[in-house]
């Protein structure tokens, strides 16, 4: 478990800089990645600088070294400001990821309805706004990693109620996004732009305008009862997770090497 990715940026936040959301040198650590890397921030560099080629940055090459060597069965980030639950590929809206796809889409939809109630699939990206450099990507990809998860975990409640209620009229509408499609669809467009994520873009301002009160709000309970609810519950989703991956490779299913398989 990395519990920290960028140590001097996380003193600063927890300082008093609530809206910072990018390394020391200024890049985005998830957009650093050697996977279908980009030189130019998709839209706001002071939020999504790529940095000046991939891996330039001392801590996404800290992480490399330590997810290689390791060699995980299963990989999941998370993430703060809204709620998703997403897999590969966060770079390409044409694209579903077809190594484990039907595996993985299905660890998501169970999941879903106990733990988020939220957007969940295939990340893609919004028409004409890539995702590209990101660790989920690259881990799935150069490393072979059979189960690859993006998470995020909180917004506040009044953000959450909304991204909720819009989320449901969405998949009453057109069900059949979620297993013929992916969120990257023109379908869920206003869904995003009106709550942003690290895995589905759009030009859209996440922080911009946004005060250092409205920030933390927006990536951190504020309250004692309400952050003992999301610790519950997402620790409860991801040992949900375990389980059925575990359950998976005892089936010999979604397992890239062949071999049954219990490592998580």
């Amino acid at each position: 478990i990395v519990v920290n990715g960028t140590p001097v940026s996380r003193r600063k936040v927890e300082t008093g800089d609530f809206c910072l959301r990018v390394s020391p040198t200024g890049v985005d650590l998830n957009r650093n990645w050697d996977e279908h890397w980009q030189p130019d921030a998709v839209f706001s560099a002071s939020d999504t600088n790529p940095g000046p080629k991939p891996f330039s940055e001392p801590e996404t090459q800290a992480f490399r070294e330590l997810v290689t060597k390791y060699q995980p069965t299963t990989f999941l980030t998370i993430h703060s400001g809204t709620r998703g639950m997403y897999m590969p590929w966060a770079f390409d809206m044409q694209h579903l990821a077809s190594r484990n796809e039907p595996q993985m889409m299905e660890i998501l939809r169970k999941l879903d309805k106990d733990h988020c109630q939220c957007p969940f699939g295939a990340a893609g990206r919004e028409v004409g706004y890539s995702c590209p450099g990101t660790c989920l990507d690259w881990v799935y990809d150069e490393l072979k990693t059979p189960y690859a998860f993006a998470f995020e975990i909180y917004v506040d409640s009044a953000e959450n109620d909304d991204l909720k209620s819009r989320w449901e009229e969405k998949m009453a509408a057109d069900a059949f996004i979620q297993t013929e499609s992916h969120l990257g669809h023109s379908h869920f467009k206003d869904l995003f732009e009106a709550h942003p994520t690290d895995f589905v873009q759009l030009k859209s301002k996440r922080s911009r305008g946004k005060t250092q009160f409205d920030c933390f709000a927006q990536f951190n309970p504020s309250e004692a009862d309400e952050f003992q609810r999301v610790v519950e519950n997402w620790s409860a989703a991801y040992l949900d997770m375990s389980e059925l991956i575990v359950a998976n490779l005892k089936k010999g299913i979604g397992n890239s090497t062949g071999v049954v398989s219990t490592s998580v």
